[in-house]
C-alpha cells in the first residue's frame, strides 16, 4: 500500500476522517464501476440494469471502505471485491423481482436538467460562445459518463477499444487533477448516476452549490484535455 494511500485510510480508520473518506471513494469508484461491468455482462437483457448495477456497487463500496481495517493483511480490493459484488448481485435480484420499471434512482431527463442549468449559467455577454461552452461541458459529461459503459463490453474493433481506453485515461487522469470536492461531484454524478440534490445531501452543501462545483469541474477538465483533444475555442 502506498504510503499516501495508507495516510488516507489511517485518517479515516483512527479519527473518521470525512475528506480521507471522500478521497478513498474518488480513488476506489472506477475500481468498483468495472466490477459492476462484470455483474452487467450476466444480467445484459435485464432493462436499465446498467444504471442498477452501478449504484448499488457505490453502496457496496461505501460499506467496504466503512469496514475495512487497514491492518489486514489482504488489500482492499480483495476485501471490498466480495462486498461490492454481492451489493451489485443483491441489486439485480431485486430488479428482477420488481415490476415498477419506472421506479429509478436517478431520472435521466431530470440529471440533463441539473447539467444543462449548471452548465448555462455564464456570464458570458457572448450568446454564440455562451452555446458552444454548454455544448462542450454536455460533450465531456457524455466522456465522463460513458467511461466504462457497456458498449465497451462488446466492442470488437481493437482500434476503437485502444482510442476508447486512451480517452478514458486522459479523463481519468484530468479528474485527479481536480479539488475534492470537485472530483467527488464529477465522480457521484457521473461514474454512479447519483442526481445533484443526493450529492448535495452526501456533502452537506445545497443543490445550487453542487451545481457551481460541476460547472467549474467540467470547466476545469475542460481547460486540462483541451490541447489533447482539441475541444472548445481557446
Amino acid at each position: 500500500m502506498e504510503s499516501e494511500e495508507r495516510e488516507l485510510w489511517d485518517r479515516w480508520h483512527t479519527s473518521r476522517d470525512a475528506d480521507a473518506r471522500h478521497a478513498l471513494i474518488i480513488k476506489y469508484s472506477p475500481w468498483a464501476r468495472l466490477v459492476a461491468r462484470d455483474v452487467y455482462v450476466r444480467v445484459y437483457g435485464i432493462s436499465d440494469a446498467w444504471h442498477d448495477c452501478v449504484q448499488n456497487a457505490l453502496i457496496g463500496l461505501l460499506e467496504a471502505i466503512d469496514r475495512f481495517n487497514p491492518d489486514f493483511e489482504a488489500s482492499f480490493q480483495t476485501y471490498a471485491r466480495y462486498r461490492v459484488r454481492g451489493a451489485v448481485f443483491n441489486g439485480v435480484r431485486t430488479l428482477r423481482e420488481s415490476t415498477a420499471q419506472g421506479m429509478r434512482s436517478l431520472d435521466h431527463s431530470s440529471a440533463l436538467s441539473d447539467r444543462l442549468q449548471s452548465l448555462d449559467d455564464d456570464d458570458s455577454s457572448d450568446p454564440l460562445e455562451a452555446f458552444v461552452s454548454t455544448a462542450v461541458g454536455l460533450g465531456l459529461g457524455f466522456l465522463l459518463e460513458s467511461g466504462s459503459m457497456q458498449s465497451d463490453v462488446h466492442s470488437t474493433d481493437a482500434y476503437t477499444e485502444l482510442e476508447r481506453h486512451e480517452l478514458s485515461t486522459l479523463i481519468t487522469g484530468g479528474i485527479e487533477q481536480l479539488p475534492q470536492r470537485e472530483q467527488m461531484v464529477l465522480v457521484l454524478h457521473y461514474y454512479h448516476y447519483i442526481p445533484f440534490v443526493e450529492i448535495a445531501t452526501r456533502l452537506g452543501v445545497t443543490k445550487g452549490r453542487v451545481s457551481q462545483l460541476h460547472k467549474r469541474a467540467i470547466e476545469r477538465l475542460r481547460m486540462r484535455l483541451r490541447t489533447r483533444l482539441s475541444i472548445g475555442p481557446d
